[in-house]
């Protein structure tokens, strides 16, 4: 026969190694979710002074669910306060993460409590109940996958079930004597959170507890609905780029969620140590043209990493001169761009009038121009070339005589030939007496035979004429010309 002590000993064991047997085969089928409508989703209640309620709750600030009808609540489903001295808990079914590699959890949650003194937490357990650790902590960074989590570490009344005692904490309410005041979510919230130390376990439990002191307890409490539980979102690795000139890109992070981990890899390895980057938006130069694949793989905070490539070309681009401006009309010149870099199709465009779009651009007078090397996944390129003078054809000539008469030709006297050319440029024209009847320091200003408005007879004129042109020394030139009437 068994006496009072050991039956009460064995129906603990009992129920131990129930407990046990019924984490050994958890819930396998994710992502899970519980609205706790129908039922109150197999989360059982517990611990000291426990007032637990699953059901429609109808408080001063907790009126509602988080969503449907139903949810669980502390403090009853309709009072205004919660039990002194409480250090309770409500408790999940068994999870089997065996198939999760990044564990993650989600609900909503809704918090009005006594602040700093009065508080909850989330709790998990992998030894069947046997110790309890809190699941994140108040200092954990905020993210996309960490939201609305605990917000104080330091709640006095949690230290019995959560000696570090970080949690939820706070009320909607002002201070009121020694009640503390302040802290409270107002409303339902998501709170979110990743738990990658819990992937790939067998037997989790979870526990959300709660903690309040003998006074300052007449506030709604705290609820919890809607729970989710799955495998974290996972990122999704992208980016952008801009080039900066034709060798050096800036590439911009655009990945999905919010990855904590950055590593770039850009297909460079000829430019030594600057091939790999871990900035979030880095800038590489590039070591040669050519096409290089730059990767990024991101990672966390606590979900799946995630990695894409794209092809950046770099381009060098040379333009050269095929042929001069010819030195008495200034047109005729052309230059050609030749391309390193790629055998893919690109796109042309030299800043002529009208535009030109081919390799060589062609007709060109004396001077700078620059052509736009653009396409597809390519660092554009502008390059600026040049088109010089065939000095092989300068020459100036002066005419022996000239018709002022208006008839259109040979109406006034002045240089012939390469007169865009020249510099330092004079020229004076005398009558027989001695007397300057014309100057001037513009090469394509002629003399139309008049002295100071006055036509003048036909007779001879002297002229004197210095100039210089590129390449050559000053010259100093003088003859005679017949005015014809």
């Amino acid at each position: 026969m068994m006496n009072r002590f050991t039956l009460i000993v064995f129906f603990l064991l009992i129920g131990r190694v129930g407990l046990l047997a019924q984490c050994s085969t958890g819930i396998t089928a994710f992502p899970f979710t519980e609205g706790f409508e129908a039922t109150d989703g197999g989360w059982t209640s517990g611990g000291t002074g426990n007032d637990w309620a699953w059901g429609t709750p109808n408080k001063p600030v907790i009126s509602g669910a988080g969503g449907g009808a139903k949810c669980w609540v502390i403090g009853g489903l309709t009072g205004s306060s919660y039990t002194n001295s409480e250090a309770s808990w409500i408790q999940s079914p068994c999870f089997d993460f065996t198939n999760l590699d990044n564990p993650y959890i989600e609900f909503k949650v809704f918090w009005e409590m006594e602040q700093k003194f009065d508080g909850a937490s989330l709790q998990y357990s992998v030894d069947n109940g046997s110790t309890w650790l809190p699941v994140g902590s108040s200092n954990d960074v905020a993210n996309c996958l960490n939201t609305n989590w605990f917000n104080n570490n330091g709640i006095t009344y949690l230290a019995s079930l959560n000696p570090g005692k970080n949690g939820w904490s706070g009320n909607s309410q002002p201070t009121s004597g020694s009640c503390g005041g302040g802290g409270g979510s107002k409303k339902w919230v998501v709170a979110k959170h990743t738990m990658p130390y819990l992937g790939n376990t067998a037997g989790v439990l979870f526990r959300f507890i709660f903690g309040a002191g003998t006074i300052c307890n007449d506030y709604d409490g705290f609820a919890i609905d809607d729970i989710m539980i799955g495998e974290a979102p996972p990122n999704a690795a992208d980016f952008t780029y801009s080039c900066v000139n034709n060798k050096t890109a800036d590439f911009t992070n655009t990945s999905a969620l919010c990855p904590a981990a950055f590593s770039w890899n850009f297909g460079d390895p000829a430019s030594g140590t600057t091939n790999m980057s871990t900035i979030e938006n880095p800038s590489h130069t590039f070591s040669a043209p050519g096409t290089y694949t730059v990767t990024l793989t991101v990672s966390g905070p606590g979900n799946k990493p995630s990695t894409i490539t794209k092809d950046v070309t770099i381009l060098n681009v040379v333009v050269d001169m095929l042929t001069p401006a010819d030195c008495q009309l200034n047109t005729g010149g052309s230059l050609i761009v030749s391309v390193e870099g790629t055998s893919n199709p690109l796109n042309l465009v030299w800043n002529t009038s009208p535009v030109q779009t081919s390799t060589i651009a062609s007709n060109l007078g004396a001077g700078l121009y620059t052509v736009t090397v653009s396409g597809t996944d390519v660092c554009t390129a502008t390059v600026t070339g040049k088109v010089e003078t065939d000095f092989s054809c300068i020459g100036v000539f002066f005419p022996s005589g000239f018709t002022p008469n208006n008839d259109g030709k040979n109406d006034g006297f002045g240089p012939l030939g390469s007169r865009v050319l020249l510099s330092d440029y004079k020229l004076s024209i005398y009558n027989r007496w001695g007397e300057r009847v014309f100057y001037s320091v513009n090469p394509f200003e002629k003399w139309d035979g008049r002295v100071k408005g006055v036509v003048t007879d036909g007779n001879v004129f002297i002229w004197f004429a210095e100039f210089t042109l590129p390449g050559k020394p000053k010259e100093l030139r003088k003859g005679r010309v017949l005015l014809i009437r």
